[in-house]
């Protein structure tokens, strides 16, 4: 199971145990605090490297990757945007070193 599948899997047994606007919320809240936190921290840690070059080739990467999963919507199995997730990688490596 994926950190995320967990904390979602928290988030909701809690609200649903608990309450949805009572206790629920709070004990929801705690792992969706550290998540979200820990995302915040590796951004501060990686402004300095994200130049206008790296944030344009993943913006365009990334934009690329939603249309393919908005194509599959209509049209399944048309393609595969896990098999391209390490086009990110590939996209960004070279505005790293240029």
């Amino acid at each position: 199971m994926g950190l995320g599948t967990i904390i979602n899997v928290a988030c909701i047994v809690a609200g649903g145990l608990v309450g949805l606007l009572g206790r629920g919320c709070l004990l929801a809240a705690l792992p969706v605090a550290v998540l979200q936190g820990s995302f915040t921290a590796l951004a501060h840690l990686l402004e300095p490297v994200m130049t206008a070059a790296v944030l344009g080739n993943l913006s365009l990467v990334g934009s690329i990757l939603i249309f393919c999963v908005g194509v599959n919507l209509a049209w399944p199995r048309t393609f595969k945007p896990a098999n391209m997730l390490p086009a990110v990688v590939v996209a960004t490596a070279p505005a790293f070193v240029g």
